[in-house]
């Protein structure tokens, strides 16, 4: 749709829309509101979701990216697999997600990820917390950068129902987002059920994408106050491959600025993994189908001052690939031809985990334990074209798994009024081994990281709160196969698991219960930092230790009630990095971590119109930030590799949102994401849509 006409029906609809509502009764439904928690978790941010739709938001990420120290990064605006979200400079692969306390990391290999965030829609969310860095005991491993904890709402006496459906157009022709949530609570059985459905046309080369999520938990009361609970996830999403669109791989060439389709934008493509031949590189509607399955069993049982909690939990996770040919890879074919077929049994993981929480007069006691195995299954083939593909492929069993412990023990201690201290110790041990005849070689260690956390009250309104402490983080299954594969890598020297030796500072100053300031430093000390570098080619891949990586970074958060009808927050994050030693040259191109900003900052308005109508502003700013680009030149023996540092500009983008209730049960909302219709990256070769104008019809029972 043409940039004109889409503003043109962005602005006949505010307006019509807005004189529409004075005249209506109105549904008051509270927008995400981002509060900080008690004073021992001051580490903590809580986003409020009682309705979580704000303009196009479909996941996680689109919640967050305007949160400080969160920093977004999709290749592609919908159904992105890749590394999308870090938290203070730490990736997804740092980062530990739950739903209802329980994790759903993946094993994230075979082309994989450690966090699928198309499979977390926002269907049914109380709330979602935020724990940034690794200040506390209760959360190891995957933990380094933080946690996200989403918590769904909970069964209530008198049953409901929540309906919206969400149509947007634009850069994207056609973008549609189907939601439903109920629960209930008869007599000591409760539960919730919900459902959505995403659809996406491409903006990239051949990168559709459909998803379908269901969910539903059952929680029974049990004698003597305790609670049995079930939950089951299933997610099933159909995307296509990122076709790539440059004539060439080397920027030095003409070709490597000119597209091979003229349809849809330059931007380099995606592989299937892992990968082994010429039938791997995508072709016209490549695609997968990926079937999710979150399994869990939960109980709790309070004993007089004591709470004890169990958890068992297991991934069950399944992709169907299928590639067809593409004359421009092998000309003799023309385009179309199914020349791979399987499946891969991507994520077999499972776990459990204990923990106690006792009171004893000013303390609070936790202790538990945790156990995790990561795991995959096999590799099914059902065809391939060995002629089009060029080398022999079987598929395969897998090759590796993953197991994990931790113990943690923490104090919450207010030995006055103003003042709480929280120690903790962690112990954590891992393995990473071959199984079913696999020849990489198996790593193994284990460490205790202390954590000390204060929290005082100088006044009634500020509050300051320090921490001190180490963080531990593993090998994933991902870079320990492509250390011992990769090309750069193949298994020397040996791969380390990652420590931070951290320091966190917050002060926080409330001038009312709603009008607060927060400014939050931070400096991490990663020693034996893990860089996973190749992208797109498979050739140059490999995953090895730096000696440290520094990170520091300040953030401001300011929450403010203008007037009655005016209120705004804005936001402000600084953040550098630093690479120490590599056993590799070309690092030395960049001396920061790849794809991180310096410096972030966003912006929002609301305001209140007649008929209890709300119009939100918002504006984001990234800055510039630098990537090491791995490509090949030549064909054959004459192949070599090539390094070198490209830019990512910087940008803003802006939105509106205006949500106008029809009556007490009927809300009608009208967006427009990305309203100047912007061109930028999130990520480097993979241009973000421009601007998308929609309407989202909600409907409470």
């Amino acid at each position: 749709m043409p940039r004109r006409r889409l503003m043109f029906s962005c602005c006949l609809l505010l307006a019509v829309t807005s004189a529409h509502a004075a005249s209506q009764d109105h549904l008051t439904l509270d927008e995400i509101n981002v509060i900080d928690t008690k004073l021992e978790d001051q580490a903590t941010t809580v986003v409020k979701t009682p309705g979580i739709e704000k303009g196009r938001n479909i996941n996680l990420p689109d919640v967050l990216k305007m949160e400080p120290d969160v920093d977004i990064k999709r290749r592609a605006g919908f159904g992105d697999t890749a590394d999308i979200l870090a938290i203070r400079g730490l990736s997804a692969n740092r980062i530990l997600l739950n739903i209802n306390d329980r994790p759903v990391n993946g094993a994230g290999v075979v082309g994989g990820h450690y966090i699928d965030w198309g499979t977390i829609p926002l269907d049914n969310i109380e709330k979602i917390e935020i724990i940034k860095g690794g200040s506390s005991a209760r959360y190891g491993n995957n933990a380094l950068g933080g946690v996200i904890n989403v918590i769904t709402k909970k069964p209530t006496t008198e049953p409901t129902l929540n309906l919206s459906a969400n149509y947007g157009t634009g850069d994207i022709d056609s973008l549609q987002n189907y939601r439903l949530s109920h629960t209930y609570k008869i007599g000591r059985v409760g539960y919730s059920l919900a459902g959505s459905f995403q659809k996406a046309d491409e903006f990239l080369w051949n990168n559709d994408f459909e998803g379908k999520n269901f969910s539903s938990n059952v929680s029974i009361d049990m004698p003597a106050a305790g609670e049995l609970s079930l939950g089951l996830q299933y997610a099933d999403a159909i995307r296509g491959f990122i076709r790539d669109n440059r004539l060439s791989a080397d920027p030095d060439t003409p070709n490597f600025y000119r597209t091979k389709n003229s349809d849809t934008p330059l931007s380099f493509g995606e592989t299937f993994n892992p990968y082994s031949g010429r039938a791997f590189d995508p072709g016209p509607e490549a695609e997968w189908d990926n079937e999710k399955y979150y399994l869990d069993l939960g109980y709790t049982q309070p004993i007089n001052d004591t709470l004890v909690e169990f958890k068992l939990y297991q991934n069950h996770e399944d992709r169907r690939e299928k590639n067809y040919s593409s004359r421009a890879i092998v000309p003799s074919y023309s385009d179309g031809i199914l020349v791979l077929d399987r499946t891969v049994e991507s994520d077999r993981s499972y776990g459990r985990n204990l923990m106690v929480t006792h009171s004893l007069n000013n303390h609070e006691l936790q202790g538990g334990i945790d156990y995790k195995v990561l795991a995959y299954g096999d590799i099914l083939l059902h065809s391939i074209d060995t002629i089009y593909n060029g080398r022999p492929y079987t598929g395969a069993q897998p090759s590796q798994q993953g197991k994990s412990w931790g113990y943690f023990l923490q104090d919450t201690w207010g030995p006055t009024d103003r003042f709480t201290l929280t120690p903790g110790l962690r112990y954590d041990s891992y393995t990473n081994e071959s199984i079913n005849g696999g020849t990489g070689r198996t790593l193994e260690d284990n460490a205790v990281t202390p954590k000390l956390t204060g929290t005082y009250s100088l006044t009634s309104a500020d509050t300051v709160t320090a921490s001190l402490y180490q963080a531990y983080r593993t090998p994933g299954l991902p870079e320990t196969f492509w250390w011992n594969n990769g090309g750069l890598t193949m298994g020397k020297p040996r791969l380390k698991p990652e420590k931070n030796n951290a320091a966190e500072l917050a002060y926080q100053h409330d001038f009312s219960k709603k009008n607060t300031v927060k400014v939050s430093a931070y400096y991490y000390q990663i020693d034996d930092y893990i860089i996973f570098r190749g992208g797109y080619n498979p050739t140059v891949r490999g995953v090895y230790n730096l000696d440290k990586a520094t990170l520091t970074g300040v953030s401001l958060d300011e929450r403010h009630d203008f007037t009655e009808w005016l209120t705004g927050r804005a936001t402000l994050t600084y953040q550098k990095t630093k690479k120490g030693s590599s056993p590799f040259a070309f690092d030395a191109l960049n001396s920061e971590i790849d794809n991180l900003p310096d410096w972030k900052a966003g912006a929002g308005l609301d305001f209140q119109l007649p008929g209890q109508a709300l119009l939100s502003a918002t504006a984001r700013f990234v800055g510039d930030s630098e990537t090491v680009y791995l490509y090949t030149t030549g064909t054959g023996a004459a192949t070599t590799q090539q390094f070198r540092t490209m830019a990512i500009d910087s940008y803003v983008t802006a939105g509106l949102d205006l949500k106008i209730p029809l009556n007490k049960r009927c809300e009608l909302g009208i967006y427009a994401d990305n309203l100047f219709n912007v061109e930028y990256e999130e990520q480097f070769g993979y241009p973000m849509p421009g601007i998308i104008v929609g309407s989202i019809l909600k409907v409470t029972f």
